[in-house]
């Protein structure tokens, strides 16, 4: 057995290098989806729910294997990369993926979330390694991402009849390293090497490769600890790997996250990874994508708006008390990533009363504020809340981006 252990101060990896030409799809793969789900049967009443910012940059599959192609094998890493050397190979050969996963999470949060104390929820990403890339990811019940290879990364919930893309197809980095799994040593090795107290070991087992790599958790929680465990990124995590040492293929994944008194907690675990199995573009499609309607999720407007200049504080007033009149000129605005969700917004607090709103603060990675508040619900029961929001558009305009 052969054991290796590296730490921060040893060489980072090269920084992932960005594709220089946008591939783009097929003319007609919008028309042969179309064409795949035109005899699904008409789609069931639809359930309105909250959606959010998910968004983080990232690489695509050719940057990484070109960082795998033009990384110096004389580094501290370089022995290590070495079991790795034919998965550079296996990377352009390998033609879909499909890994099923466990996660502890909320089906209908966003992709990034986790929590400790959820359940785990099944989840499944699928790949197919064409030029671009086609690939969704699916929490069963909730949550669902999917690139057909258009420019757009579209988000939506299920039972929703609306739905949000981003105009780049970049996704979190918690999730973007799982669609190629052949380069998740050297994602996690950059990692390793740019987190604080971050240590990545290899360990040489006859015909596998386990990687282990312990990283703290990323941003700022000087002022909270609020989002601390609720995304990978954000959380003290382990992470175990087993890769095939010939091919380079992951086998078999494993991640725990640390909480209070050093509690291990499993948190995201693989329970299949198939390669190169029978996958297609329309069948990687989920078959209510046609018929959804989609905004960007970047805020743009000309309108003036008393929700820019001010202070999150009195962007949380402004906005709760116009939930509680229902003000329709503040709260198209204000809840612009409720947008689908309006009538149940409005269901659950038009009438409100606000009682007090609380010092504002920042946690983890987040780009905006946490501000919590109490309110009287129009039944007259006291709730106390926490709402996010933010203010990093080009308008800078705060806008509701959860806690409700």
């Amino acid at each position: 057995m052969n054991k290796q252990e590296y730490n921060q101060q040893e060489q980072p990896i090269i920084d992932l290098l960005t594709p220089k030409v946008q591939p783009k799809p097929s003319p007609d793969l919008k028309e042969r989806i179309l064409k795949a789900v035109g005899e699904q049967q008409k789609m069931p009443t639809i359930r309105k729910v909250r959606l959010t910012v998910w968004l983080r940059a990232t690489a695509s599959m050719a940057a990484l294997v070109a960082v795998a192609l033009t990384v110096v094998f004389n580094t501290p890493a370089g022995a290590a990369r070495r079991h790795f050397s034919a998965a550079i190979t296996a990377a352009n050969e390998m033609k879909t993926m499909i890994m099923n996963l466990n996660v502890r999470t909320e089906a209908y949060e966003p992709m990034e979330y986790i929590n400790p104390e959820c359940d785990f929820v099944p989840a499944s990403v699928k790949v197919i390694n064409t030029e671009p890339m086609v690939w969704s990811i699916e929490k069963q019940g909730g949550r669902k991402l999917l690139d057909i290879g258009d420019g757009k990364l579209y988000q939506w919930n299920e039972g929703s009849s609306e739905g949000w893309y981003h105009t780049t197809s970049t996704l979190n980095s918690d999730w973007a390293m799982f669609l190629a799994p052949q380069e998740l040593l050297d994602l996690e090795m950059r990692i390793a090497n740019e987190r604080r107290g971050a240590k990545y070991e290899v360990t040489e087992k006859g015909n596998i490769v386990e990687v282990r790599v312990t990283s703290t958790a990323e941003g700022d929680f000087s002022e909270s600890n609020y989002l601390l465990n609720s995304s990978l990124a954000e959380s003290n995590t382990i992470r175990e790997y087993v890769f095939d040492k010939q091919s380079g293929r992951l086998l078999e994944m494993h991640i725990e996250v640390v909480t209070k008194g050093n509690k291990r907690v499993t948190i995201v675990e693989s329970t299949n990874i198939c390669y190169d199995c029978d996958l297609t573009a329309e069948s990687i499609t989920f078959r209510e994508f046609p018929y959804l309607t989609f905004s960007a999720t970047n805020y743009t407007s000309d309108s003036p708006s008393p929700l820019v200049g001010i202070t999150a504080e009195e962007a949380a007033e402004i906005i709760l008390e116009a939930m509680g009149s229902w003000n329709d000129e503040i709260l198209a605005t204000a809840l612009y990533y409720y947008k689908g969700s309006m009538a149940k917004v409005a269901e659950m607090y038009e009438g409100l009363k606000v009682v007090s709103i609380g010092d504002s603060f920042k946690s983890g990675l987040y780009a905006g504020r946490f501000v919590p508040c109490k309110v009287i619900l129009a039944s007259g029961r006291e709730e106390e809340l926490t709402i996010a929001l933010r203010n990093d558009n080009i308008n800078r305009v705060w806008l509701l981006d959860g806690g409700i």
